[in-house]
């Protein structure tokens, strides 16, 4: 769906625009959708050469995890998550490294290190929504960045896991037009992801 890329691109856009009235946690996001941009442009390059591109995945995926840990370590500025930070993002390259190198399946190492990866970003968002209830310090939820944001984090992971998880039974045992159907609505969740980031870039910074 090359529609897809058209949210990650506005948001790349606001946050370039609205960049020295961001504050650290939501700049975190713009270097996000930096990456994003360059890998998607770098894979489309390697599409069209008719040249491997799985091998961005891993890749990719420990620089999301990375850049989604930082931004949850200054949101929740809790002394507990920042001291086990380093060792998730360590663990989860650790583990990418170690599986890369003991399979040349990268298709499947794909699938299983998103499962994995979502598992993590779904405990992290468990911690962010439990706070917000405990709190109740956020009176217009819709106003809130970070709300946004992890909503938007919610429902793409959360499609990912279930995606990822029977993605081999799916392609075994359905036609190619109910996985062409699933893939759309893996790309409707990636859209509706970005859209909330360039929501939450968009919208002012508290005073």
């Amino acid at each position: 769906m090359k529609a897809s890329v058209a949210p990650v691109v506005l948001a790349g856009a606001i946050g370039l625009l609205r960049w020295r009235q961001l504050p650290r946690t939501l700049r975190y996001l713009v270097a996000l959708t930096a990456m994003t941009l360059f890998t998607e442009a770098v894979s489309r390059l390697l599409w069209w050469q008719h040249r491997p591109n799985l091998f961005l995945q891993p890749i990719y995926a420990v620089g999301e995890f990375g850049l989604l840990v930082l931004l949850y370590r200054e949101e929740l500025r809790s002394a507990a998550f920042a001291r086990v930070a380093p060792w998730l993002v360590g663990g989860f390259g650790l583990y990418i490294l170690t599986a890369s190198l003991l399979t040349a399946d990268l298709a499947a190492l794909g699938s299983t290190l998103r499962v994995v990866e979502s598992m993590l970003v779904l405990g992290i968002l468990g911690l962010y929504f439990r706070k917000l209830l405990n709190e109740l310090a956020v009176e217009h939820l819709e106003r809130e960045p970070m709300f946004w944001v992890s909503l938007g984090l919610l429902l793409y992971f959360l499609g990912d896991v279930h995606i990822f998880l029977f993605s081999n039974f799916l392609f075994l045992n359905y036609s190619k037009q109910f996985n062409m159907t699933v893939w759309a609505i893996h790309a409707v969740l990636y859209m509706v992801l970005y859209c909330c980031i360039s929501l939450a870039l968009w919208l002012p910074r508290k005073k």
